[in-house]
């Protein structure tokens, strides 16, 4: 007995220390070495060393002059081992981790320590970006996320996910980036997304909370739009300029100005198959929106389509819609218009015109819909012209039908009633 204490009990007790007393002999964590006592070996004992606390070296319970303090290993629970040059190194870091265990609101949690850091503010990223890349968004969307999260990553991608807390995000959008607050504010979109996946993956094991974003204020700009006579000569000189290159060209950005809930990514996206003749409408699978959006043509905008579309032989369904006819500039024919192709064309027009600073996304649906709030009310240009309410599809539920063809037949009669082209006398013009 020493102590009050068995002698037999400091080897069985974690963390035991000769000296110490009950307390510290029943501490979580040890600290080993391979070295071992030479007296005890003579007597072809062990000679295992123990760990004094506190102390800053091992010692042999029965030999207390001889004593370690270099290489060592800290062992805390059944995982986490973690070697160290001198006991007081281990002795630091043992003494923090016991912190963490019996202080920190998540505990210790071995994966901190881990090589590969799953817990740190890169490995997470990563795997975010990983998991956006197997969802429906588009390459686009995956690509602005990783550039904001490896912008942050500049400053955390050593620190530990719970170390990141509001003082650091604030820090982060209180640096200047050389960007304005909407960008700011998008940023903080993505930020949001990632941590909120996070406490939901976290929020049992490492008790995550999630943390409170600054709030970003912004003003939107307002984007330069035309009126509705300088948006029919604009459109109209697209015709003139495009046609014998490619009529689709115009048929793009005439089918935008009648149904401005289409972007023109959307429109670009249009495959040949997505359009109905039949009954005169025309699916975008894939919109911004999630869900499939549907616009429901007028008979003559659906003849005008049909006769363009007839100019070339019949295409696969899965073709798409606005694509080159003819290889041309390194451009080979069959390949879908480029992401700027309707804006390029637009802006070529402008500049026939002398209309400057107007590009064709505002210049086909801002004007639009700034021209229709003079015929009608706010509800109705967003239910049946804009179509930012939900419109699932349901062929024998189309109470919407009507009030969308009125509402196209209200827009092109206020567009001057230019809706009408008469292809046929346009083939027989131009040859």
């Amino acid at each position: 007995w020493v102590d009050g204490i068995n002698r037999n009990q400091w080897t069985e007790c974690p963390g035991l220390s000769g000296r110490n007393g009950p307390e510290s002999a029943c501490m979580q964590g040890r600290i080993y070495t391979k070295q071992k006592c030479f007296e005890c070996q003579k007597s072809l004992e062990p000679g295992i060393l123990k760990y004094v606390e506190n102390k800053g070296f091992l010692q042999c319970p029965e030999h207390p002059d001889i004593t370690w303090a270099g290489p060592c290993e800290v062992r805390f629970g059944r995982k986490h081992h973690k070697r160290f040059k001198s006991v007081k190194e281990a002795e630091r870091h043992l003494n923090h981790i016991r912190y963490q265990s019996d202080n920190n609101k998540g505990g210790f949690d071995q994966r901190e320590w881990a090589k590969s850091q799953p817990l740190s503010f890169l490995s997470l990223r990563e795997k975010f970006v990983a998991l956006k890349e197997t969802q429906s968004i588009s390459p686009k969307q995956v690509r602005h996320i990783t550039r904001v999260l490896e912008l942050a990553g500049k400053s955390w991608d050593l620190m530990q996910i719970k170390e990141i807390t509001e003082g650091e995000i604030d820090d982060f959008f209180l640096m200047d980036h050389g960007v304005g607050n909407k960008t700011l504010a998008n940023w903080k979109t993505v930020l949001h997304d990632f941590w909120k996946w996070i406490v939901r993956r976290e929020k049992r094991r490492l008790k995550l909370e999630m943390p409170e974003f600054p709030e970003i204020k912004f003003e939107l700009e307002m984007k330069k739009i035309v009126n509705m006579e300088d948006q029919q000569d604009i459109i109209e000189e697209v015709r003139r300029i495009s046609w014998e290159a490619n009529p689709r060209i115009w048929l793009g950005i005439r089918l935008m100005s009648w149904y401005p809930k289409v972007r023109p990514g959307e429109m670009l996206n249009l495959q040949e198959g997505h359009i109905n003749f039949k009954d005169n409408w025309i699916v975008f699978p894939q919109p911004k929106e999630k869900k499939p959006k549907f616009i429901h043509l007028l008979p003559e905008h659906s003849k005008i389509i049909q006769e363009i579309q007839s100019m070339v032989p019949s295409a696969l369904p899965d073709m798409y819609f606005f694509r080159h006819l003819k290889t041309k500039s390194g451009v080979k024919a069959g390949v879908k218009f480029g992401p700027k192709y309707f804006n390029i064309w637009w802006k070529k027009a402008c500049k026939n015109l002398g209309i400057s600073g107007v590009s064709v996304y505002p210049g086909v649906k801002h004007s639009t819909v700034t021209a229709l709030g003079t015929i009608m009310s706010p509800e109705e240009i967003q239910h049946d012209v804009t179509g930012h309410v939900s419109d699932a599809f349901k062929r024998y539920f189309l109470p919407d039908v009507n009030r969308a063809v009125v509402a196209t037949r209200k827009l092109s009669e206020m567009q001057g009633g230019q809706h009408v082209v008469n292809i046929s006398d346009h083939i027989k013009s131009s040859k």
